[in-house]
């Protein structure tokens, strides 16, 4: 039936996800206004911002390790899924999933390879993604709490490198992730909409069809 709907993220991968992001952009906003010297350090305006930086690396940092060590069942799944490939994860490459096409752009074969629960690009993204925050994570407490303790060469080139993945990643979200999700209406609402992460079925079968067919009917059999 058309008004049939299935689950697409649960409560706690919506909070971690969605904490995640608002924590991200508070971070690259006041650590950027102070790093390029929009905002000198030195002065109150300054320091809060870096206060302010503090605190949403408290509240990033829990909610990383709050979603691995509460819920570990939902994270490692995500990391089954992101890590396991197939030749049709390949084939996606061949149009990029059809996403030119939406733009104008008539590259590679109109069929698209059947995926699973994410797309070949969201997998790679995604890898990235947690691989960031688990560096940024890291990097960002050693710099405030041992950034004496350290020798002077491995703190300049750490700082470098936690400021500019973390530059480079926010890019690849505001121009390729976010605008590529909100294409996909349906997934974005189910993310970012209050309560349960579900969707209508019929939009699960036609952009997740392996993924209907492995993991939500093999659901639907044991219950």
């Amino acid at each position: 039936m058309d008004d049939e709907r299935a689950l697409r993220f649960p409560i706690s991968e919506k909070v971690f996800h969605n904490t995640n992001a608002v924590t991200w952009f508070i971070l690259i906003i006041t650590g950027s206004l102070v790093y390029f010297h929009l905002v000198d350090k030195t002065t109150a305006a300054g320091g809060f911002l870096m206060d302010i930086h503090v605190i949403a690396a408290v509240i990033f940092t829990f909610n990383f390790l709050a979603f691995v060590f509460i819920n570990p069942d939902r994270f490692y799944l995500m990391l089954d899924e992101l890590f396991r490939w197939d030749m049709d994860d390949f084939r996606w490459f061949k149009n990029l999933g059809g996403y030119p096409r939406k733009f104008g752009i008539p590259f590679g074969p109109e069929e698209t390879a059947p995926v699973g629960k994410y797309n070949a690009g969201q997998k790679l993204a995604y890898i990235l993604f947690v691989f960031s925050i688990v560096f940024e994570g890291l990097s960002g407490w050693l710099l405030y709490l041992y950034r004496e303790a350290m020798p002077r060469d491995f703190t300049s080139l750490l700082f470098t490198w936690h400021v500019w993945l973390g530059v480079v990643v926010t890019l690849l979200v505001i121009f390729i992730h976010l605008p590529l999700s909100i294409i996909n209406f349906e997934d974005f609402k189910a993310m970012w909409k209050w309560g349960e992460g579900d969707m209508p079925l019929k939009v699960l079968k036609h952009h997740n069809p392996k993924w209907v067919e492995k993991e939500l009917e093999k659901v639907e059999k044991t219950t």
